[in-house]
């Protein structure tokens, strides 16, 4: 968006204040985007001088489906500000981090030895803590693009476990995170690390022991589920760094006796070689985020496409693991119902059936202040696009009848198929979870 673009909107409405000039900008800015047409001609169409019925029009324009319904103070409307210096690198690369700090204690692990072996022409640096490394640092969206470049070895004593945070009046799971690092190679242009994460690298523990102890496991509520479930995946790609810690051997030792856990690795990799040769058991669950293919290609950048994914999963549920699948963030365009419909009939004509768990399905949704972050990261991107609305906890969702359609079709599409796998909602409300059920 140009400064031309800003000149034309301060000469049609030289009465706007600054604020309201701001917004303009900003709605301008994305009907182009969704209309494909050039922000000086929507700006020269609009013949009203008052602020509020040329802010109500533009809105009317940006959100058809949803302006009617729609309180005003639903429609988040940041400053529009673009720097190319934050714009993400999607090109294919392999992780080869050029510095790695560590503890002192981290010096002594079996994992940091592996990762001199691994990494000989890195810069090694020790570190008396990560907390007084970043202290007195400033983080940007630029550390976050070469967060690859930096490796962290700590100990972790603190957060080995903890019960999955769950948005305000959502129905709870009864899911439990074991934490296994901080950060990720692949560049998803909705993933919420790229607004939240304040590390300039990766961050990997290297006492995974620790973890593995009767005590440290959180009491966990089994939700409408029949057992309790414990998994990795929130803060870090499960697998993807696995041919690197082998975290997941020891992990699959440790659980595979408790019959009454069932543990889940959750990625987008293909990274399976430790779980095939530690062998499966039902209770390890290997799972996968699927999307669209469109959808994939056009947003998950670096990973391994959706039929790659299936063929793994396929390796690990012949192998006796037990097998899920995740469909989060739904994103609809024009089209979805297809392209969902295509991944669901993927799944099916290539898994056995008896081996998925469950499936779950998660609307595109997404902390307000990350909108911007994607806007300077992805420039291309079209998930902004969509009709995404300001709630009470400030984070950005489609409008509930639009979510209760997503979920109601991808819902149907999988019970075709007659699955025993149990189809849950994450971080939705109990209304959305009757009108599937209906």
């Amino acid at each position: 968006m140009s400064a031309h673009t800003s000149q034309i909107i301060a000469d049609r409405f030289p009465k706007f204040g600054t604020n309201k000039a701001r917004e303009i900008l900003r709605l301008a800015f994305e009907i182009s985007k969704r209309e494909n047409l050039p922000a000086d001609e929507i700006i020269a169409s609009i013949k009203e001088q008052n602020y509020e019925k040329v802010k109500d029009l533009l809105l009317m324009r940006r959100y058809p489906g949803t302006f009617a319904k729609t309180p005003r103070n639903s429609f988040y409307l940041p400053k529009l500000e673009f720097n190319e210096n934050f714009k993400a690198d999607v090109s294919e690369s392999k992780f080869k981090p050029k510095n790695i700090f560590y503890t002192k204690e981290a010096s002594l692990s079996h994992l940091f030895q592996k990762i001199k072996n691994l990494f000989p022409s890195a810069v090694y640096t020790e570190i008396e803590s990560l907390k007084s490394f970043l202290k007195n640092r400033t983080f940007s969206v630029k550390d976050y693009n070469s967060r690859t470049e930096n490796l962290f070895l700590i100990e972790e004593k603190y957060d080995f476990f903890k019960k999955c945070p769950c948005t305000s009046n959502a129905v709870n799971c009864g899911y439990s995170i074991m934490n296994l690092g901080m950060g990720c190679p692949y560049e998803c242009s909705y993933c919420f690390l790229q607004g939240y994460q304040n590390v300039p690298g990766i961050i990997l523990p290297v006492n995974i022991d620790d973890y593995l102890q009767e005590e440290k496991i959180v009491s966990n509520v089994k939700g409408f589920f029949n057992y309790k479930r414990i998994g990795s995946g929130e803060f870090t790609d499960s697998l993807v760094f696995d041919d690197i810690t082998g975290f997941s051997v020891p992990v699959i030792d440790f659980f595979k006796n408790r019959s009454d856990i069932f543990f889940e690795f959750k990625t987008k990799s293909v990274n399976i070689n430790n779980l095939l040769n530690a062998g499966g058991t039902k209770n390890i669950v290997a799972a996968w985020s699927v999307n669209s293919l469109k959808m994939q290609k056009e947003n998950e950048f670096k990973t391994p496409g959706i039929k790659q994914r299936l063929d793994a999963a396929k390796k690990c549920a012949q192998a006796g693991f037990s097998t899920a699948f995740h469909f989060d963030p739904v994103i609809p365009y024009a089209g979805w119902k297809e392209g969902y419909k295509e991944t669901v009939d993927m799944i099916f004509d290539t898994i056995p059936d008896n081996s998925i768990k469950w499936i779950s399905l998660g609307a595109l949704r997404m902390p307000a202040r990350l909108k911007p972050v994607i806007e300077n990261r992805f420039p291309e991107n079209r998930i902004l696009d969509g009709e995404l609305l300001l709630g009470k906890d400030y984070k950005l969702r489609y409008d509930a009848d639009m979510r209760a359609e997503i979920y109601g079709f991808i819902n149907k599409a999988v019970q075709s198929k007659k699955s025993k796998a149990v189809v849950y909602l994450c971080m939705e409300e109990k209304r959305q979870w009757l009108m599937i059920n209906d």
